[in-house]
């Protein structure tokens, strides 16, 4: 069983890093133009481009360049990029982050938004790491993490076609949670209570994972977890958006690189 510990902490500050972490993911969020990001996602530290399972659905943006002319050349640049890998920490614990956005006038108007949003929204991902349908147990994984929610209130500009988010991410709520050396998929969404809301467009929510502990893989290999994904519950389950990803041949025997 996973073990949580809700941190209700003494202070609502930021830390500098964090801050700087959440000022650079705002800034990624209005350039994607999406409460929910697609593309590569912003990490504190890794060794390469991650993407969320989000960007390889069915008909989004990895699915829509492999119909494209330059075919091989997209896989090879964002091709089955799923997997966080981190080597060097530099005495800092690593962070993945990942957003939606919720509390829109439409859903207040119409009685939609939930009392939790945990009843709306899933966040999953792999603590383990696969290749050619091989989990590599070589690598570190996740022993214990920290779940910090924040929250921002979002508006349009540009006639109404971009995001922008005109203050700055607050701080919710707190959880530490133990991972067990067997658990491999984890269903990390926690309770969170919707923020009321002070613009027509609504808010933007933030997780962010913060990696406290490991267990160990072999000498000198990092840490690697793999197919993170936020969505909403009506897009269908974890194992649904799953299947939507396609092992393409041209990948066998390219994706492992220790």
């Amino acid at each position: 069983m996973i073990k949580i510990f809700i941190v209700f902490l003494l202070s609502f500050a930021i830390f500098a890093d964090d801050r700087k972490d959440l000022d650079l993911l705002k800034k990624k969020i209005e350039y994607h133009n999406d409460g929910f990001m697609e593309g590569d996602t912003f990490t504190s530290a890794q060794d390469e481009k991650l993407f969320l399972v989000n960007y390889y659905k069915k008909d989004k943006t990895f699915k829509r360049y492999l119909r494209q002319p330059d075919r091989a050349e997209s896989i090879e640049k964002w091709g089955d990029r799923r997997r966080w890998f981190v080597s060097n920490w530099q005495g800092k614990e690593p962070s993945i982050y990942v957003s939606a956005s919720y509390n829109g006038n439409y859903e207040l108007e119409n009685n939609l938004q939930s009392k939790d949003l945990k009843d709306d929204y899933l966040f999953y991902f792999k603590n383990y790491c696969e290749f050619d349908g091989i989990i590599d147990t070589r690598y570190a994984r996740i022993k214990k993490m920290r779940l910090t929610y924040f929250d921002a209130p979002y508006t349009a500009v540009n006639n109404m076609m971009n995001i922008k988010i005109p203050g700055n991410f607050k701080k919710n709520i707190s959880y530490d949670i133990d991972l067990k050396e067997d658990d491999k998929v984890i269903n990390a969404m926690q309770s969170f209570k919707p923020v009321q809301s002070t613009t027509w467009y609504g808010n933007i929510f933030a997780i962010q994972l913060k990696v406290l502990e490991v267990y160990p893989g072999e000498k000198d290999m990092p840490l690697c977890t793999s197919d993170y994904y936020m969505g909403y519950k009506g897009w269908g389950s974890y194992e649904d958006v799953l299947k939507q990803i396609d092992e393409l041949p041209e990948l066998k025997g390219k994706r492992n690189p220790y």
